[in-house]
Parts: C-alpha cells; sequence; structure tokens
C-alpha cells in the first residue's frame, strides 16, 4: 500500500528525476513512516521503545529511498 500511494504522490507531484526521488523517499521514509513507528513503539509493551524506533524506523526509511529510485526508474 505503501508503494502504491508513493506512486500516486510521486505521480501528482511530477517527480522524475532521481534526486528528486531521493528527497521524496527521505520525507516519506522519516516524516511519515519513522514518525509512526515511534508512536507505536510508546507504549508498555516495548521495553526499548527508542532502540526499536530506531531500528524499525531505519528499515522504513531505506525502504522508502528504494522504492522511490525504482518508481522513477519504471
Amino acid at each position: 500500500m505503501i508503494t502504491f500511494t508513493s506512486a500516486v504522490l510521486m505521480a501528482a507531484l511530477k517527480i522524475d528525476t532521481y534526486g528528486d526521488a531521493l528527497l521524496f523517499g527521505l520525507i516519506v521514509g522519516l516524516g511519515y513512516l519513522t514518525a509512526n513507528t515511534v508512536n507505536i513503539a510508546i507504549n508498555p509493551n516495548f521495553p526499548r521503545p527508542l532502540l526499536y524506533a530506531a531500528i524499525s524506523g531505519g528499515f522504513n526509511v531505506i525502504g522508502s529511498l528504494i522504492v522511490s529510485l525504482l518508481l522513477v526508474a519504471v
């Protein structure tokens, strides 16, 4: 679903260069995916929420960057 949404947003924003795709992926990865991961982690069920958020958020950012680059390449 994130890939589809990113594709729709990138088309609407006319993102067609690798530099713009990287910026878009970074903004989405940090601004939405990592922020959401931090919100999920901050509850009593996670003994180390910031570590969880850092690891999972990092994977989310990398995934968002890869997806953005692939969408521009296609």
